[in-house]
């Protein structure tokens, strides 16, 4: 099973464009609903040529392919129906007869197309500033051969709980604040990691920024004290996905009279 998740990714990567910045989809249309299209599957196509077409220069770091495809799925046939310059929402199509023989309907057969295609469904459970990374509710998986659907397979998704304020109040909370020398105006500032495990029942608790000892013990005692709780665990295609969460904590004086206890 692990094999066959890994391969699954591992098709996907041939077609996702992965960036350091959240990127705009290409447009599926299938049995009258406008869909996300977490794959680029022009890519493959444009892998072929000797230069890729002046009209794709990127001028957006939100569509580094430099271009907006429309897909049509029909009678398990995948088309390309529209091809638009930049991410722009609005503006001229480039004309598919520039590179293709369209059919009587304007559509071209995308017999180029070999793997999976990834349409992310319902609603957004967490954003991430990155390529195609944002986990939906549902990830629909299509695969194809020379364009024509094989199969397909809906995978359920889910996300562990994001920190809140109730969390950083019971951090706050759980300090043993007499450990803590008096401060003087200027604050201590430490950051905490919280990584939960793929059952969503613990997690892992480092100091990522500290201000040293007793600082650091005294926030890693607390914050591991808390970390017992239902985080939830994140999946994506039936994976677990590895999640990362932080907290700050100041030391001052205000937050010693807010939350201590003495």
């Amino acid at each position: 099973m692990k094999k066959v998740l890994l391969l699954i990714l591992l098709i996907l990567n041939t077609y996702c464009l992965v960036y350091a910045t959240g990127q705009e989809p290409d447009i599926l249309l299938y049995q009258g609903s406008t869909l996300r299209l977490y794959s680029n599957p022009l890519e493959g196509w444009l892998d072929k040529l000797p230069q890729r077409p002046k009209e794709f220069e990127s001028r957006s770091s939100a569509c580094w392919r430099g271009y907006i495809a429309t897909w049509l799925l029909e009678n398990n046939q995948l088309y390309l129906t529209a091809i638009r310059p930049g991410c722009a929402s609005e503006g001229p199509n480039i004309p598919l007869n520039r590179w293709f023989k369209p059919d009587a309907r304007g559509r071209v057969a995308a017999t180029w197309v070999d793997g999976n295609l990834d349409v992310p469904l319902g609603e957004l459970l967490n954003y991430e500033h990155m390529g195609y990374e944002s986990i939906y509710e549902k990830d629909w998986l299509l695969l194809f051969r020379h364009g024509r659907l094989v199969s397909q397979r809906m995978y359920k998704n889910q996300v562990s709980k994001p920190l809140d304020k109730d969390f950083s109040a019971q951090l706050y909370r759980a300090l043993d604040w007499k450990s803590i020398p008096t401060q003087s105006t200027a604050a201590c500032r430490m950051h905490i990691e919280f990584s939960p495990d793929s059952t969503g029942k613990h997690s892992r608790v480092l100091i990522r920024k500290g201000c040293g000892n007793p600082y650091d013990a005294v926030a890693l005692h607390a914050a591991q004290q808390i970390a017992v709780r239902d985080w939830g665990a994140t999946y994506r295609f039936g994976r677990w996905v590895p999640m990362k969460w932080h907290a700050s904590v100041v030391f001052s004086e205000e937050n010693r009279r807010k939350y201590s206890r003495y």
